[in-house]
């Protein structure tokens, strides 16, 4: 008689083969933002305290609760509580960040903040942070980012990617808001826009793509780095899981102290899923209506309002002195197309950064088709097959998850047209 695999067993399988398992939300909800990462910027008053309903004895979590601040507190039975970040105390060892465009940047940012209850900077340094950060963001070596002066200094890094045929749609739609001044995460460009750009610049994407992965993956050993999927991190079922991984790498380093591992789920489901705990809900949703609000008034696109938005003051909705004459995009990938997505800001203008909910990069809008032609379809799959056999004997799990994005372009393209799809050599797996 056959026998049944254990729960845990099947979870485990699950998360060795993250981007294979099909995500539950639409993977086209959580976009990147080439600006500034989530920080709280509210007073550590502005967020509710647990009640005392709320909190149940647990005397492992309770202790840890007293000991540990955080920006997302460990409550008892696995529950958090959303608080403020601070700068790590030196010296901390910075980790990489590094994600291609479209990859869910901005969410994995606020989930590093979350984790860890310490500030994290991007490679333009934005917001003047410089290296007193726990981790630095950066989509190098794609175009839209650089390696930070002190980047001798960063000796590990996590990488974040996603199936290209819907990274690089997502990448698109943030340059087409940052080109047409609109909220970040706010809508989804036309089809005939996406047509546009994706005939001018897809072949360089795919190029960028293959470099961005090749480079983290020959960089940092395999102890010093760690692969997340997009896919994998998003799911319903192994998202909480991918985040423990998370939590467990950020801390592997003298100075960093993530949160207690029985609260992950609540701190993932806050920031990924946007489901804050229940005793800070009502707060939350409150703020981040008000940044909503501000972020339309200042891109002078004024947001439809169905009653009054709540009045908060400038230094409680995350808002930031911007930099004169922000640093150019190379003209190597994007061109001028892209080059709208780092404006330049007068001195004395203040912008908001983030909204101050910590979460929320869920795009907004009707889905909009982005179709791809076949031979665009077969160039996205040659680049995948050509990066999983180059690590097939380095990293087994890297090589799974190409394969498993090809296997999906494989079916979009055989819906265009049943014809010259090759099967890879020794199969798809």
């Amino acid at each position: 008689m056959a026998r049944s695999i254990p729960k845990a067993a099947a979870l485990l399988v699950a998360i060795s083969c993250l981007s294979i398992s099909s995500a539950t939300i639409n993977n086209s909800q959580h976009d990147n933002e080439s600006s500034t990462p989530l920080s709280a910027s509210l007073p550590s008053a502005s967020l509710p305290s647990a009640s005392s309903s709320d909190v149940a004895t647990t005397t492992d979590n309770v202790n840890y609760l007293r000991t540990n601040r955080r920006l997302s507190e460990a409550l008892p039975n696995g529950g958090c509580q959303l608080t403020w970040p601070k700068k790590p105390d030196p010296p901390v060892a910075i980790t990489y960040a590094a994600s291609y465009p479209g990859c869910g940047a901005r969410m994995t940012w606020n989930l590093v903040e979350a984790l860890t209850g310490l500030e994290t900077g991007d490679d333009w340094n934005n917001n003047g942070r410089g290296k007193e950060v726990v981790t630095v963001k950066t989509h190098y070596p794609q175009s839209n980012g650089i390696l930070v002066e002190f980047d001798e200094e960063i000796q590990r890094g996590f990488i974040v990617i996603r199936n290209p045929m819907k990274s690089i749609p997502s990448f698109f739609n943030h340059i087409y808001e940052m080109r047409n001044h609109l909220p970040v995460h706010s809508e989804r460009a036309p089809l005939e826009e996406w047509v546009k750009w994706r005939n001018a610049y897809l072949d360089t994407e795919i190029a960028e793509y293959k470099k961005f992965i090749c480079y983290w993956m020959d960089r940092y050993t395999a102890e010093n780095r760690l692969l997340m999927t997009y896919e994998g991190l998003t799911d319903d079922l192994i998202g909480p899981e991918v985040a423990k991984s998370l939590n467990e790498f950020l801390g592997q380093v003298p100075g960093v102290e993530p949160i207690h591992p029985d609260s992950v789920a609540c701190v993932w489901r806050a920031v990924v899923k946007n489901q804050p705990p229940p005793q800070q809900a009502e707060q939350i949703a409150r703020l981040q209506a008000a940044a909503v609000n501000q972020a339309g008034t200042q891109s002078g696109v004024v947001p439809q309002q169905d009653q009054p938005q709540p009045q908060v003051a400038s230094s409680a909705v995350g808002v930031s002195s911007a930099v004169s004459q922000q640093q150019p995009l190379s003209a190597t990938s994007t061109g001028g197309y892209a080059a709208a997505q780092r404006p330049v800001v007068a001195s004395n203008v203040r912008r908001r950064r983030l909204d101050p909910g910590h979460h929320d990069s869920q795009r907004k809008g009707p889905e909009v088709p982005r179709p791809y032609t076949p031979e665009e379809l077969d160039k996205m799959m040659n680049m995948l097959q050509e990066v999983a056999i180059r690590y097939q004997s380095q990293d087994v799990r890297l090589y799974h998850i190409m394969m498993g994005y090809y296997e999906k372009i494989r079916v979009e393209r055989l819906k265009l047209s049943p014809d010259g799809v090759a099967t890879p050599p020794g199969g798809f797996f």
